[in-house]
């Protein structure tokens, strides 16, 4: 028996339950996201983050509305403050200047390792102090200080602490991180790009209006450290060797300042890696901000005489100098003479041979230039009222001076050091210069 076919409206009764059943879903899914659009987008707030992770920015609208709310209930000072702080970072807006790393700090870092970094006071505010580059002491006014260079990023984690060595509790504490340039008459987490852990226990992110309730209060004597995760962009607290929840994600694209901020007296110390951490994992993978010490040799000192020539000292194989002023302008002159090995002539400035063999010594009219051992001499030629004829000089290779005059004599002077000849108008007499 043949299969019965199903006959065309059964099939068309199909389709049409389908393609309503597809429209329906359709319908239902475009409903869902008007749904989730409407209520995600209403005018007055922007979530950035919506992954379960903190971090929510407010759009220029909600941040007017809460900024007009807390302006009410702000006395003349704090609103005199919170309009300077705005003004300040209109004028500089964040990671307005170049904060990465440059050559020379990293080669810096290299050769010092963690003492690279160091706390710079603001000298205009000077309301705190900074001693041995990481001991803090804040006075009687809101101040907040950071360090010379940012946390690097090469490494999974970074991690410093802050040991509260003084801290009233009138005075509230700020730890955290910011970036530059920031008003460092505010504390840290008041503006944007910057967090803190407060002493009260709450913390603050990127505003001044609303603080959340975070962890516990921190007084004199707590530990107080502070991690950062360059891939993440986490930022992260501990309190006396325990860690807290995490502040803050998604604050990856800033080079970030370790920043300590205090209102009233505080002593702070801080440890970058220099020593050990009371968090224990941070000691045992080594999260400080630079080893302890540096890699690269610093340069040899000044004064180091080893390998080195020094001009100052005027002797160099064998010759001695003396200094002499010269003739105008007073300005020291080197001289030199090479040590004479020969027993029949002494060095003079000066002097010429008669026929008796005897010297008579002359003074140079003038001091004339500095002399080498290869000068020629400049001395006044020795005159002589006997008429004669004139003779030359040769110097032989070995350095010796020979003397050939026209009667067929050889004088040959025994002077080593190099001895230096003239010619002179007395053909029975010749002068000999030594250098």
């Amino acid at each position: 028996m043949a299969p019965s076919r199903p006959s065309p409206d059964a099939l068309n009764g199909v389709l049409i339950g389908l393609l309503s059943s597809l429209g329906s879903a359709v319908l239902i899914g475009f409903i869902f996201v008007l749904i989730y659009f409407f209520k995600y987008t209403n005018p007055g707030r922007i979530l950035l983050d919506r992954i379960g992770r903190p971090g929510e920015y407010d759009d220029e609208q909600a941040f007017a509305k809460e900024e007009a709310e807390a302006l009410e209930t702000m006395d003349d000072m704090q609103r005199s403050e919170y309009l300077r702080a705005k003004a300040f970072i209109t004028s500089n807006p964040p990671e307005s200047i170049q904060t990465d790393i440059s050559l020379s700090q990293y080669l810096a870092i290299q050769e010092k390792g963690v003492a690279a970094w160091e706390f710079e006071p603001e000298l205009e505010i000077a309301n705190c102090f900074v001693e041995a580059r990481t001991e803090i002491e804040f006075f009687d006014s809101e101040c907040t200080v950071m360090t010379n260079l940012p946390v690097p990023k090469q490494n999974e984690v970074y991690y410093w602490e802050s040991k509260i060595y003084e801290k009233p509790e009138a005075t509230t504490l700020a730890i955290g991180m910011a970036t530059k340039p920031y008003p460092l008459f505010r504390l840290p987490g008041f503006h944007k790009h910057s967090v803190a852990y407060f002493s009260n226990g709450y913390k603050r992110l990127n505003q001044p209006f609303n603080h959340t309730p975070y962890a516990p209060q921190f007084v004199q004597g707590d530990v107080i450290g502070c991690g950062y995760r360059p891939r993440t962009g986490c930022i992260f607290f501990t309190r006396n060797g325990k860690k807290m929840d995490d502040a803050v994600h998604g604050m990856k694209n800033q080079n970030f300042f370790p920043a300590i901020g205090a209102n009233g007296p505080a002593t702070v110390h801080v440890n970058f890696g220099q020593a050990g951490f009371v968090f224990i994992e941070a000691n045992v993978k080594k999260w400080g901000l630079a080893p302890m010490t540096g890699s690269l040799a610093p340069p040899p000192p000044y004064g180091s005489e080893a390998g080195s020539i020094l001009l100052e000292t005027g002797r160099k194989d064998g010759y001695t100098g003396t200094q002499a002023q010269g003739p105008d302008q007073g300005q020291a002159l080197q001289t030199y003479f090479r040590p004479q090995h020969s027993q029949n002539l002494e060095p003079q400035h000066g002097h010429g041979r008669t026929r008796s063999g005897t010297y008579r010594v002359f003074s140079p009219t003038s001091p004339g230039p500095a002399r080498s051992p290869t000068d020629i001499s400049l001395a006044q030629l020795v005159p002589n009222d006997d008429g004669g004829e004139p003779s030359s000089a040769t110097v032989t290779p070995a350095g010796a001076t020979t003397v050939h005059t026209t009667r067929g004599e050889r004088t040959r002077a025994a002077d080593t050091g190099f001895a230096q000849s003239r010619c002179i108008s007395n053909g029975d007499s010749t002068g000999t210069q030594q250098g």
